[in-house]
């Protein structure tokens, strides 16, 4: 009885050993036996077993042993060579205590084809965590030494007085701006021809204009253009000269704005101005090509505004009488 339990006791434990029936081997392994405290090390369970076999890790949590900490779990690795295959599961361990610690073997099931399966023990393996050295003689407490005087460098400068350096640009800047802008205006205003006034009134000017027009008869030519350009630098010119409205330099919209902004003109004369001008521009720009009657129109309105907008002058004699009066 004795020598058949025995018997069965040596069966289990070479079905258990580290090389197994049908070939299997299988190992636990670590990249390095020694490690400073907080590093990582690769710890890892393989198997070698025929192709057709299948191969189950036993589960691992958080821990291997008591200190010996879990950090990742990575995926398997399987390498196939002349009909067998190798099987391997690594972890990323670390720990934070020094000491010497034993990772005990861990079993491994391996099931084959024909629905035998073996249960194999892996090899225990030992790793060795460390502290760092501390040489208390090179960390002893000494009196505190001096600062080392070095010459002052390109970038300590900028540092040091970035912002004075800064300040004084800006204010120098400011400076010749100001400088730059004023020279510019006085340039400018030198630019500038000052207006002079004409010696005869604004409206003896723009009549006599309209007649040399008229007598033209440029748009009865087919000068459609050329008439219209002259008819409205004639309305300007007489806008400028008798109520002082920039209307050489602007544009149609502008002077309507003008006029209406200042109350220039009443209604009836302020329609005047904007029909011929913006008939001129129609027929300048747009190739705009006017009635017969739109130009006889226009020419009448330019007269009529004229006339009725012309500045009265009062001879002394009449000054005289209105006094005595």
């Amino acid at each position: 009885m004795k020598q058949r339990i025995f018997s069965i006791l040596l069966i289990l434990i070479l079905k258990t050993s580290l090389v197994q029936g049908q070939g299997a081997r299988v190992e636990a392994s670590l990249d390095t036996s020694m490690m400073l405290i907080g590093d990582h090390v690769e710890f890892a369970l393989s198997a070698n077993v025929p192709n057709d076999a299948r191969v189950s890790f036993p589960p691992l949590m958080d821990t291997l042993v008591d200190k010996i900490e879990i950090i990742r779990d990575l995926p398997f690795d399987t390498i196939l060579e002349e009909g067998r295959k190798t099987v391997r599961k690594p972890y990323i361990i670390t720990s934070f205590d020094s000491g010497s610690y034993e990772i005990k073997p861990y079993r491994i099931a391996v099931s084959y084809g024909n629905n035998h399966m073996d249960t194999l023990r892996t090899n225990p393996v030992y790793l060795g965590v460390t502290t760092f050295n501390i040489d208390s003689a090179a960390n002893a407490i000494a009196d505190i030494k001096k600062p080392i005087e070095t010459p002052l460098t390109f970038k300590e400068f900028l540092n040091e007085y970035a912002i004075y350096a800064g300040l004084i640009i800006f204010i120098l800047a400011l400076i010749f701006t100001l400088w730059w802008y004023f020279k510019k205006q006085q340039k400018q205003k030198a630019a500038i021809p000052k207006k002079t006034k004409p010696s005869e009134p604004p409206h003896v000017i723009a009549l006599r204009e309209l007649e040399e027009l008229q007598g033209k008869k440029l748009w009865q030519k087919d000068k459609i253009k050329s008439h219209y350009s002259m008819l409205s630098d004639i309305v300007r010119k007489y806008l400028e000269h008798r109520f002082d409205v920039p209307a050489m330099e602007n544009t149609t919209g502008y002077i309507e704005l003008y006029l209406k902004n200042y109350n220039i003109l009443d209604t009836e004369n302020y329609k005047k101005v904007s029909d011929i001008l913006e008939m001129a521009d129609l027929a300048k720009f747009a190739k705009f090509s006017p009635l017969p009657d739109d130009n006889s129109r226009t020419m009448d309105y330019a007269y009529q505004l004229v006339i009725s907008t012309k500045e009265q002058i009062v001879e002394p004699e009449q000054e005289n009488e209105k006094e005595s009066q």
